[in-house]
């Protein structure tokens, strides 16, 4: 067991989240969140699994930067796969019908939130 003393210093918060232990919490809660999104999303089929479905298009990834460690979920990396965001946010057609959202991207950080 390591002791060490914490010091409330100016940026104290980036020498605690640049921690090795701080990437594996936040690899964790990323890999949760992105785990959530990949449940909820919506599939076209049932039988076929395309290239392109939102599922197959969302991934983590965990960086450091100038504050520490830092997790994304990224939804759609590839240029030619756009349908997941309209998805999410609902779209109009070329008739103007108005196509509801699913928000399943905005549930799954919903379910992963700490409170």
């Amino acid at each position: 067991m390591t002791r060490f003393t914490l010091r409330m210093d100016r940026n104290w918060e980036r020498e605690i989240l640049s921690l090795p232990q701080a990437k594996e919490i936040v690899e964790l809660h990323t890999a949760d969140v992105t785990a959530l999104a990949i449940k909820e999303a919506p599939r076209a089929s049932a039988t076929r699994n395309n290239w392109n479905s939102s599922k197959r298009n969302i991934s983590a990834l965990v960086t450091l930067y100038q504050g520490g460690w830092y997790g994304q979920v990224v939804v759609e990396a590839d240029r030619e796969v756009r349908h997941t965001m309209l998805q999410e946010r609902g779209w109009r057609d070329l008739r103007g019908r108005r196509h509801p959202g699913r928000f399943f991207l905005k549930e799954a950080l919903a379910k992963a939130r700490i409170e």
